[in-house]
């Protein structure tokens, strides 16, 4: 049963509670006319939870939410600034590997599914985010062992995305120019080696070999180096 939370914390959004869910994604997709802009659906126990190209991601101790918004923006750069920036107010330094997963000491942290939803023209976007909060060595995973309330680390990342929604384009591009791991690094993409020299002020990816540049906008690359 999903239940209404009373929210004690600085973030202004509509907070509900789910002990256990298949996908908080999956519910806000499917309910998205029953719930207001900015709500937020947090669960105890994600089953079927979603990463990209439908990979299943289950969570028993971690966070997993999701965040309903009924209003366009870049939210591929935001997202995943946000929840680096929020975990830096936090005393946690990490970096963003392209496109939405968050990395600390070279270990995946994080990670982020955005889904847009269209009716004609776009109606709202769901953000899926999954952060670990224990070691998971078998997926070569690090958590954040924290001893702050999933409630308080949540919290300090909505708080963070709303600044940032405040901003310019220009400016987010140039924030997450700094957090990215993956810029100056060699990557495969397509089965093609190219080197990552940065990031375009529409938000796409550049990449350049001897034979071409090109940009790209949300697919995923592989680093030729020791991270996955």
């Amino acid at each position: 049963m999903i239940k209404k939370l009373n929210w004690e914390y600085d973030a202004k959004y509509s907070f509900f509670l789910v002990d256990e869910i298949e996908s908080t994604n999956t519910y806000f997709k499917e309910h998205r006319e029953e719930y207001p802009d900015r709500s937020v659906l947090i669960a105890q126990r994600q089953t079927k939870g979603r990463g990209r190209y439908n990979r299943v991601w289950e969570s028993k101790d971690d966070i997993t939410f999701s965040i309903l918004l009924k209003h366009n923006a870049s939210y591929n750069i935001i997202a995943p600034l946000a929840l680096s920036l929020a975990l830096y107010s936090l005393g946690y330094d990490t970096g963003i590997k392209w496109p939405n997963d968050i990395y600390m000491q070279d270990k995946k942290l994080a990670g982020i599914l955005i889904e847009d939803l269209y009716q004609i023209t776009f109606h709202s976007a769901v953000i899926g985010i999954g952060l670990n909060m224990s070691d998971k060595e078998e997926y070569n995973a690090i958590g954040l062992n924290s001893k702050l309330s999933k409630y308080e680390i949540i919290d300090a990342i909505l708080v963070k995305l709303d600044e940032l929604l405040q901003m310019d384009i220009k400016d987010l591009i140039a924030l997450y120019r700094k957090k990215s791991i993956v810029i100056g690094r060699m990557v495969y993409y397509h089965d093609k080696l190219y080197k990552a020299i940065g990031v375009s002020n529409l938000g796409y990816l550049i990449l350049k070999n001897d034979y071409e540049e090109i940009c790209i906008s949300c697919d995923e690359i592989n680093l030729k180096e020791s991270l996955r």
